[in-house]
């Protein structure tokens, strides 16, 4: 059992030894795993003794084996320059858009084939999702498809919005995509919450029963807002259609819009972005070249 252990040392030490700075670094701490064998068999039984021999092999090969990562990986950041790493965020940024806008799509594909079925009537609506959902041809699955891609809009939206700020997209000359990209996030969310109340179980309607005593505690603006949404006569068949026609209508076509508008300007401002650094590559040319020449 002894000589299988040390064995195995052995290889560990050939693996490690390929990263020669590694090896520098733990060869010590190796050899007291291997140092600390006999005193394990003293101590322990055999199978007991081998057991935590090889858990402390296994540690020290997955510690030295995340080091050796970290450090390769902090390699290739080191070597990226300012502009390289602006430039990979912005363009994460310009296929976050494209996701969003297709994400778009998908939503409003399926939320016209829902709209066919759907019944928007206090005494209708659960039971016409039901009915979609069971006894129409592909129904769930265009149910599922409507739903993931609302969620998937909010949260592709909110990575966005890091994304820009990370590739320093928060200046002024990205104004439009900023506006932009946070009313997308806002309308995705109004449309995510005007769906639950459209779905119309118990859930949804004490969960909308709730937040409109919130809405109308808002001073000034509250009861106004409150009237809007529920149509004036309490929770019922109008307070539903007010939330069809605002997801339907209002924050869909909001949402689309903001979408194309959002890529659209992502866009644009990056082919700015590009003659810029042409133009300051060929002035650092130019200079280099006025210099060797001098």
């Amino acid at each position: 059992m002894i000589v299988k252990d040390l064995r195995l040392a052995t290889q560990v030490s050939e693996l490690v030894g390929r990263f020669p700075r590694a090896w520098q670094d733990y060869q010590d701490w190796l050899r007291d795993i291997v140092g600390s064998r006999p005193v394990l068999s003293a101590r322990y039984p055999s199978w007991q003794a081998a057991i935590i021999f090889r858990w402390r092999l296994f540690y020290f090969v997955s510690y030295v084996a995340v080091v050796v990562f970290l450090k390769q990986c902090g390699k290739k950041l080191e070597s990226l320059t300012t502009i390289d790493y602006r430039y990979i965020l912005q363009r994460t940024a310009t296929l976050l858009a494209v996701a969003a806008l297709t994400l778009c799509g998908i939503a409003a594909t399926t939320g016209i084939l829902i709209a066919f079925y759907y019944q928007p009537a206090a005494m209708r609506a659960h039971e016409s999702l039901t009915a979609i959902a069971h006894d129409i041809s592909s129904g769930s699955v265009i149910l599922s498809l409507h739903h993931v891609a609302g969620n998937g809009l909010i949260v592709v939206s909110l990575i966005q919005l890091v994304v820009m700020f990370l590739g320093r997209e928060f200046l002024c000359s990205w104004f439009t995509g900023w506006i932009s990209g946070i009313c997308l996030t806002l309308a995705a969310m109004g449309l995510s919450w005007t769906a639950i109340v459209l779905s119309w179980d118990q859930t949804s309607f004490w969960r909308f029963k709730i937040e409109l005593s919130i809405v109308g505690s808002i001073p000034l603006i509250g009861g106004a807002l409150r009237e809007i949404l529920s149509g004036g006569s309490g929770i019922n068949s109008v307070t539903l259609q007010h939330m069809y026609a605002l997801h339907s209508y209002v924050l869909a076509i909001a949402a689309i819009f903001l979408s194309v508008l959002h890529l659209g300007a992502l866009i644009l401002q990056e082919q700015h972005w590009k003659a810029a650094q042409q133009r300051f590559n060929l002035s650092k040319l130019s200079e280099r070249f006025l210099r060797k020449s001098l």
